[in-house]
Formats: C-alpha cells, sequence, structure tokens
C-alpha cells in the first residue's frame, strides 16, 4: 500500500473514533440526566411524607389522651396533673402548631443541646409520652427512646409557653404549698432582727403571697439579696419553706427538695417592708457600716480574683465579715501574710480592709479570727 493510502486511512479512523466518542458522551449525559430526575422523583415524595408525618404523628399522639401532666424545668420537681378543661386546651393548642420536623432520633442526646434548655414538659400517661417545649423547639420522646425533633411558629410557642406557665402556676398557687401552718417567722438578717407571727398576721402575710413564674436559677446565681436580708420561714405540717426577698421582684423558696427562684407579687414586699421595717444600726457590727458600699476593688495578692464590682459583693463581703468570729487586738504578727487588699466605696469615700490569713486590719482597728483568708477565699469564688 502506498504511503499516500495508509496516511488517508489513518484519518479515516480518527475521524470515526472522535465521532463514536461524542455520541457515547451524549448517551452517557442523557442517561445520568435521566438517573437525576428519576432520583428527585423518587426523593421528593419522601420529603413531603416527612412534612405530612409530623402532622399526622402530632394528631395520633393527642388522640384519646385522658391523662396529663406538666413539669416545670425552671420550677420545683413538683409534676402537677392537669384538670379536663386545662387538658383540653393544651391539646388544641399542640394541634394548631406548625410543626417543621427537623430529625428523628433513637438516642435523646444526640448532640442536640435544646434537650438541656427546656420550659417546660407535658407528660401523657396513657400515650407514655414526653413533649418538651421551649422557645423554638418541641421535642416528643417515647418510652423506646425514639425522639423526634420539631422546629415550630415562634409566635405560637411563645403562647404555648404562656399557658402552660399560666395553668403551671395556677395548680401550684392552689396545691397545699402553705396549707396547714404551724408557724411563721420573719428576719431581717442584716439587723439581726426576728418576729414570730401570730395567727392574723400569719393570715395576712399568707395573702400577700402569689408566686408568678418560676426564673431560671443560673441567672440569678449572682445577685445578692437586697438589705436588709428578710428571711420568712413558714413550717407547715409536713414541710419547711425558707424564703429569701432577693428583690422587689424575686424570691428564691428553699425546701428540703428543692431550692427555686421566682417571680413573685410586690405585694408581699411591700407588706413585709410597711410592717417589719428595720433602721440601719452601723454601731451593731464594726463591719455593718460596709453594707452602704457601692463598689468594691479587691487586689489579691496571690492575683486571683483581681478585679472590681458594684453589684454582688459589695454586700456579700461584708456579710461575711459580719458573721465571721472575731476579737480585737492590739497588733497583727509581722509575719502574718497579707492576702487581700479591699476598697470599699462608701459615699464617695474609699474604705480600706486588708484581709491577712488569720486577722484583719479595718479603720484602724486590728482583729484575729481564724481562717478568715480561706473563707473570703470561698466568698469571691463564688
Amino acid at each position: 500500500m502506498k504511503k499516500g493510502n495508509i496516511s488517508a486511512f489513518l484519518g479515516i479512523l480518527v475521524v470515526v473514533a472522535v465521532v463514536s466518542g461524542v455520541i457515547t458522551s451524549f448517551m452517557l449525559f442523557n442517561k445520568q440526566k435521566e438517573s437525576i430526575k428519576l432520583s428527585d422523583n423518587i426523593t421528593d415524595p419522601v420529603i413531603k411524607d416527612d412534612k405530612e408525618e409530623a402532622s399526622i404523628n402530632m394528631d395520633e399522639i393527642l388522640a384519646g389522651v385522658d391523662e396529663m401532666y406538666l413539669e416545670s424545668y425552671l420550677g420545683s420537681s413538683h409534676i402537677i396533673e392537669i384538670n379536663d378543661k386545662d387538658l383540653a386546651s393544651i391539646v388544641d393548642r399542640l394541634k394548631s402548631l406548625e410543626l417543621k420536623l427537623l430529625m428523628k432520633a433513637d438516642n435523646a442526646e444526640e448532640n442536640i443541646e435544646v434537650y438541656n434548655d427546656c420550659l417546660y414538659a407535658i407528660h401523657i400517661k396513657n400515650k407514655n409520652i414526653k413533649i418538651k417545649v421551649n422557645e423554638k423547639y418541641v421535642m416528643v420522646e417515647d418510652v423506646q427512646g425514639e425522639t423526634h425533633l420539631f422546629e415550630g411558629d415562634l409566635e405560637q410557642l411563645k403562647a404555648l409557653n404562656e399557658a402552660l406557665r399560666a395553668i403551671y402556676m395556677e395548680q401550684y398557687k392552689t396545691s397545699e404549698l402553705f396549707e396547714n401552718v404551724k408557724l411563721i417567722c420573719i428576719e431581717a438578717k442584716d439587723e439581726e432582727k426576728r418576729w414570730i407571727l401570730n395567727e392574723e398576721g400569719a393570715e395576712k402575710l399568707l395573702k400577700t403571697i402569689h408566686l408568678i413564674a418560676p426564673v431560671d436559677g443560673k441567672e440569678m446565681a449572682s445577685t445578692p439579696c437586697s438589705y436588709p436580708d428578710y428571711v420568712v420561714t413558714i413550717e407547715t405540717e409536713d414541710q419547711k419553706y425558707i424564703m429569701h426577698i432577693v428583690d422587689e421582684e424575686i424570691l428564691a423558696l428553699d425546701t428540703s427538695d428543692n431550692f427555686v427562684y421566682y417571680e413573685y407579687d410586690k405585694k408581699l414586699w411591700d407588706y413585709i417592708h410597711e410592717n417589719y421595717a428595720v433602721a440601719f444600726r452601723k454601731d451593731s457590727n464594726d463591719f455593718k457600716y460596709l453594707l452602704k458600699s457601692s463598689k468594691i476593688i479587691v487586689d489579691d495578692k496571690e492575683n486571683l480574683f483581681d478585679f472590681e464590682d458594684d453589684t454582688y459583693y459589695t454586700l456579700e463581703i461584708p456579710r461575711w465579715l459580719m458573721k465571721s468570729k472575731t476579737k480585737e487586738v492590739e497588733e497583727i504578727p509581722n509575719d502574718e501574710a497579707l492576702k487581700y487588699s479591699m476598697q470599699f466605696i462608701v459615699d464617695g469615700e474609699a474604705i480600706e480592709v486588708k484581709i491577712y490569713e488569720n486577722y484583719i486590719a479595718y479603720k484602724g482597728k486590728n482583729y484575729y479570727s481564724e481562717k478568715i483568708s480561706e473563707i473570703i477565699k470561698g466568698a469571691l469564688s463564688v
């Protein structure tokens, strides 16, 4: 075969190969396109089914509910039973929620932080199901450990939480919380005053107590009780309640089972301050004057607690000093290590308090107080 013929033959083969490749690529592209379409057609109904399933499941859960209990994660550990009227109201609200299924899990601990940030839990006894709610999510748990997490409409969930709060607090208020009272005592801790109420006084005080809603304790941990640190102790036949009046809006209720903060009606604050008022007596304790401080500056010689504060420690450090056992002495030993130097600002004046390992220096006087530096260190660690 001639050289020219061979070159022509090879050229024809190259053209055929290129055309074949183009045709094959076109066929594969079309096939892939059809496959993607088919995949979309298959997955779309599944997504729709999941959304429809969210609504269907909630209706099934709430069908035939005959016994319901309500738990507050902010309040006490009491779980209250819901009456028929409130049960119907809660069921209607739950059914009306617009929910979007976010995930389904066999284990409720699966990296979902909102599980630990719920406001209320609705227990449906005859279904063995718990419905948790907060401002954004609804979580449905069953006894097998399966959990459905839904995202809800913010306005609807806000209304639901407000309704649950009202139901919970009404039931809680009308329970046997303060029934069969044996003794009521009011104390003003900062002034060391104490009153035992007679029957008439106890009845009047109880009428002013109205707990509005539980409050997150984590938010209140650094809030001291206002002067003069009123504490109301109520003893019933079954329980002892210690009520710390934090301020005009918040109180803490301490029992053998719980320590819970509540928003409360200001009538209680007004009643106590009007009927059990105290006068500031700075001569009753050498350190009492420091309660008037508006600011504290702490210089820790170990550089662990150097700070300024105008809210919590201005009251709490003076209270620790007031409660400490002290004995006035002439001098502080030379080998005694200085632990803290504190400046209390009272009416624009800086008053220095020096805390040694076992001594206190304050206003030109020296006091022995065993392990006082450890006590102050513990107070500063809060």
